[in-house]
């Protein structure tokens, strides 16, 4: 096993913003998980954020799900949290964005505390996960969003989600 980098990148929310998290959610454990990318530089090139938003999001046709350009997974629609947004904010940005849908309630669910390991450095994010419903019925992506297909999917089998992220998103926000 190669050994970790010595540099560590940690993105999280604000130190109020994380009271807040906690004093409306004082129940949740936070969950933890790793991926190893050892032999690949980690991309360094985009905005600052404060951390990550997954979208659970349901309406009457089903759960909203996402494939990515490129990918052939189908995936749950999620997108890093602006530093100057608060996260109701983000979840209604990230919905629009990612799957054009209009999101008429939201609940914070689960945090995953989740490091990247990469060749030249470790990332460290807050994933923040959200159920949220819908009244839209039909997904369409903004031009704009690396998604090359959304759409509404009932009895979707865990086997064609392939991120542990994912299936413990879906987990946690159907245990409620």
């Amino acid at each position: 096993m190669k050994k970790r980098p010595a540099k560590l990148l940690v993105e999280l929310p604000t130190a109020d913003e994380i009271d807040a998290l906690a004093m409306s959610t004082p129940d949740f454990k936070v969950r933890k998980f790793e991926f190893e990318h050892n032999e690949t530089k980690a991309d360094l090139d985009y905005v600052p954020c404060k951390g990550q938003i997954i979208l659970v999001i349901r309406g009457e046709r089903g759960m909203a799900l996402i494939k990515r350009k490129g990918c052939k997974d189908w995936t749950l629609p999620s997108g890093r949290i602006r530093t100057y947004e608060d996260m109701p904010t983000a979840v209604k940005r990230v919905a629009k964005r990612e799957c054009g849908l209009g999101v008429r309630s939201m609940d914070l669910e689960a945090m995953y505390d989740v490091v990247w390991h990469h060749e030249d450095v470790s990332i460290k994010r807050l994933c923040l996960v959200y159920s949220a419903t819908t009244d839209d019925t039909e997904c369409k992506p903004a031009p704009s969003a690396n998604v090359a297909e959304a759409a509404f999917h009932k009895d979707m089998p865990e086997s064609h989600l392939k991120g542990d992220i994912d299936l413990a998103a879906i987990g946690d926000s159907s245990e409620k």
